[in-house]
């Protein structure tokens, strides 16, 4: 979940207070908590430790010094937080959305997510298309050429397996009520699976957490983690209300580790499959 630029200390402290009384999370379901940056500390020193607390965006600075204004990933780790988000649409379009500074370009996305990996934090990577773009029929290029600017910088495969979640967020969805179909969330988190396969690895393809974001709310949850590519949620709206408790609630409760692998196993032989068929 993340909460934009919203709250103020006195709701910080309500959403903290309902994380901490929700009672036990599956063991199916990690939950990470993105506050705004001025709320960062209160959330790490308050929150049930179950739940991990990330940034919303770190700059492409690097430690501390003369950086007036920034907030760079060391600082973040100081303050006990373990992941960080990049590449979040409303960082991509930051001018031509809010006339801000300069649009967020793929190659400071990747930067940002290398020096954070870097660091010891993980990274929740951003991607997803506009409106135009998928009029366009443009969305799987638009994801694959916002994927490769990181594969350039961070070579490091394993990397990947173990310390990058991607999140799919198609730009016309967010905060617009207007939800992505369950068939086209799959649509796209499987292409983003074939081109890890292509492009890293068949193993990284099956084991890397691909999630939805997009008006995400306790009434269609449901019906996108059933999803076979889809393996959880980037919360924004919803994340403010007691509505967050039931999306948690439609993930599965348990996962059985050998049913698991084995739908892992199938993807990878699949996946493989048609790289065979591919160098024939």
């Amino acid at each position: 979940m993340y909460l934009k630029a919203n709250g103020t200390r006195e709701k910080v402290k309500s959403l903290v207070d309902i994380l901490n009384g929700m009672g036990d999370l599956p063991d199916s379901v990690e939950v990470c908590v993105t506050p705004c940056a001025v709320h960062v500390d209160y959330v790490e020193m308050n929150l049930r430790k179950d739940i991990s607390v990330g940034a919303q965006n770190i700059s492409t600075d690097t430690g501390y010094g003369a950086f007036t204004g920034e907030l760079t990933a060391d600082m973040f780790i100081d303050l006990g937080c373990n992941y960080v988000m990049t590449g979040h649409s409303e960082r991509r379009r930051r001018k031509s959305t809010r006339n801000l500074g300069h649009d967020e370009s793929a190659g400071s996305v990747a930067e940002k997510t290398k020096y954070a990996l870097a660091k010891g934090l993980k990274v929740i990577l951003c991607i997803g298309e506009t409106l135009d773009d998928r009029q366009a029929n443009k969305t799987l290029e638009v994801c694959r050429h916002q994927l490769q600017a990181v594969l350039d910088a961070v070579r490091d495969h394993e990397l990947w397996r173990t310390s990058i979640v991607i999140a799919y967020e198609p730009v016309w969805a967010i905060g617009t009520g207007v939800t992505a179909s369950p068939e086209q969330a799959q649509e796209v988190h499987a292409d983003i699976r074939m081109w890890l396969t292509s492009s890293i690895s068949a193993e990284v393809a099956s084991e890397i957490r691909l999630i939805y974001g997009g008006s995400v709310n306790g009434g269609n949850a449901g019906d996108l983690i059933k999803c076979e590519d889809v393996d959880g949620f980037l919360v924004g709206g919803a994340s403010l209300k007691e509505d967050f408790k039931k999306i948690i609630a439609a993930c599965p409760v348990k996962i059985d580790p050998e049913e698991h692998a084995k739908k892992r196993q199938k993807t990878t032989d699949y996946i493989r499959s048609l790289n065979a068929v591919d160098n024939a």
